[in-house]
């Protein structure tokens, strides 16, 4: 458990207290940024370039309790992939086009394993794994997303339909090839 003493020592620099944080949410955020982008490479880079942007913040952090930490580490990873998936992605280019809603309940994806799910997440195009992230992950709203991307807020609405979509019928193919459901 972190305490406001920990937090106040990597104020003040110490590498020891930097390390303990570091050690803390190293996992949990290398998790969240191998969420938006494919490679353990990317993931390692954004994760590097964000605990170097935490601990040069940490100063004008004022530390509220771990939840709040967390969130506000969360945030800054989040930014890192984003900035790290617009160098090499252009989301302008996607179709806007309007995509129909998508019936969100089907027996057949219950009981579906965890692992394979994120790898589907993990295979979906770059745009639409973005933007499921941070809708359905995150809780951003389109206006939200479309300002982080520099997109039109009905392309981040196209997107998560899209990316529901393609998620939805490679989770049913998972069904359909091992007997499930």
């Amino acid at each position: 458990m972190l305490s406001a003493d920990l937090i106040q020592r990597c104020k003040n620099g110490e590498h020891r207290a930097q390390r303990q944080l570091f050690d803390q949410y190293c996992t949990p955020m290398y998790n969240v940024c191998l969420r938006y982008l494919r490679s353990d490479f990317d993931a390692e880079e954004a994760l590097s370039k964000g605990f170097t942007k935490v601990f040069a913040g940490m100063g004008r952090f004022n530390y509220e309790g771990e939840a709040a930490l967390k969130a506000w580490i969360k945030k800054i990873m989040i930014n890192e992939c984003l900035m790290l998936l617009r160098s090499k992605n252009n989301f302008s280019l996607v179709p806007i086009t309007e995509a129909s809603d998508i019936m969100h309940h089907d027996a057949r994806l219950e009981n579906m394993d965890t692992r394979y799910i994120l790898e589907c997440i993990a295979a979906l195009p770059a745009g639409y794994r973005t933007v499921l992230n941070l809708y359905i992950v995150e809780a951003y709203k389109h206006h939200e997303i479309a300002a982080m991307l520099g997109i039109a807020e009905s392309t981040s609405r196209s997107q998560l339909n899209k990316a529901k979509q393609a998620l939805k019928e490679k989770l049913l193919q998972y069904n359909i090839k091992y007997g499930k459901g």
